[in-house]
C-alpha cells in the first residue's frame, strides 16, 4: 500500500482555526490600543484648553461663554471654536484679551467638537468644566460614563 504524502482535511481545519483565532486577539488587542489612545489623547488635549479657558478667564474676568468668571453662569458652549469664545480669536466681550490662548484641535479624536459646560454635573455638584462627548458622541446636558472633562474650578 502507498502512502500518500500531505495534509488531511482536518489537520487543514485545526490549523484554520488556530490562525483564526490568534488574529482575531489580535485584532482585538489593536482595537483596544487605539481606543485608549484615542481617551488619552483627548485627555491631553483638554488639559491644555483647560489652561487656556483659565488663562482667558484670568485675563479678562470672563469665562469662554463670556460670564463673569466669578459667577460663571449656565450657558453652554457644545462648540469652542467660534471667535465668541475667546479663546483663539480676539472679541469685544473680552477686555485685556492677551491670546490666542489656544492654537490645536477644536475637535476631538471622534470628530466632534470640544465644549465648556458651566454647570456640569460631577458627583452631584455643578462644576465649570471643558470636555469631550467621548467615543459615543452623545452629549448637550447627557451626561454618561463616556465623557471626558477637566474641571475648571479655582
Amino acid at each position: 500500500m502507498k502512502r500518500r504524502r500531505g495534509f488531511t482535511l482536518i489537520e487543514i481545519l485545526v490549523t484554520m482555526s488556530i490562525i483564526t483565532l490568534v488574529a482575531s486577539m489580535a485584532t482585538y488587542a489593536v482595537l483596544a490600543a487605539s481606543r485608549k489612545a484615542r481617551i488619552k489623547q483627548a485627555t491631553t488635549e483638554l488639559q491644555i484648553l483647560s489652561a487656556a479657558a483659565l488663562q482667558l478667564a484670568w485675563d479678562t474676568g470672563r469665562w469662554p461663554n463670556q460670564a463673569v468668571r466669578t459667577t460663571p453662569g449656565s450657558t453652554e458652549i457644545w462648540d469652542i471654536a467660534p471667535a465668541s469664545v475667546g479663546l483663539m480669536a480676539p472679541h469685544a466681550a473680552f477686555i485685556n484679551w492677551k491670546g490666542p490662548y489656544y492654537e490645536g484641535s477644536l475637535r476631538d479624536p471622534w470628530g466632534n467638537p470640544y465644549f465648556f459646560d458651566p454647570d456640569y454635573m460631577v458627583k452631584g455638584v455643578n462644576r465649570v468644566v471643558v470636555g469631550s462627548f467621548g467615543p459615543n458622541g452623545v452629549g448637550r446636558n447627557l451626561y454618561d460614563s463616556d465623557d471626558i472633562y477637566v474641571l475648571l474650578d479655582d
